[in-house]
């Protein structure tokens, strides 16, 4: 594929259809706050549309976008680890059916042993298992070898199983 220099609106509009929603979903799973997932997800398109013509092809659409999706999160969490702002929750007045409250609860529960790994091995796992991407995707989309990032899969699916059995023995 030749680069060009800009895509043409409808080409960038198909883009951002096909994608919008894996990258906002990929954002949140990395640890950008919720207040600032639709932000983050602006600043990937914005980002692409700036390199456009960096885009040669040899990956797929979705792994060049993964690649500044990844760079995008890293920025947010480094601003949201230094800001003292921590985003607004909005009160419900309304109770929440019982359903959704255990999906929430259970969803948290998920969220805080997923934490405790650390962010290398978190973020190759939920972008694997939770995302679909394969390893050989993720490491063009990081530069990551991959045989590191299958060590690091095989280790954080190990390490999630382990918090997990330990979580239920708690319960």
């Amino acid at each position: 594929m030749t680069a060009e220099l800009q895509p043409d609106s409808a080409r960038f509009g198909a883009l951002y259809a096909a994608h919008f929603r894996s990258v906002w979903r990929t954002l949140q799973r990395l640890g950008v706050f919720p207040a600032f997932t639709d932000d983050a997800a602006q600043e990937v398109f914005v980002t692409a549309w700036r390199r456009w013509s960096e885009f040669e092809g040899r990956s797929s659409e979705r792994t060049w976008l993964l690649g500044i999706a990844l760079r995008v999160a890293s920025d947010v969490r480094r601003k949201q680890r230094s800001n003292d702002e921590v985003p607004v929750k909005l009160a419900i007045d309304a109770p929440l059916p019982d359903a959704v409250t255990a999906a929430r609860q259970q969803s948290r529960r998920v969220e805080a042993l997923l934490r405790q790994l650390d962010e290398e091995r978190r973020e190759v796992l939920l972008l694997c298992d939770v995302e679909g991407y394969t390893i050989p995707e993720v490491a063009e989309a990081t530069g990551v070898n991959l045989n590191t990032l299958y060590t690091r899969l095989r280790t954080a699916r190990q390490q999630f199983e382990a918090l997990v059995k330990r979580e239920r023995e708690e319960l």
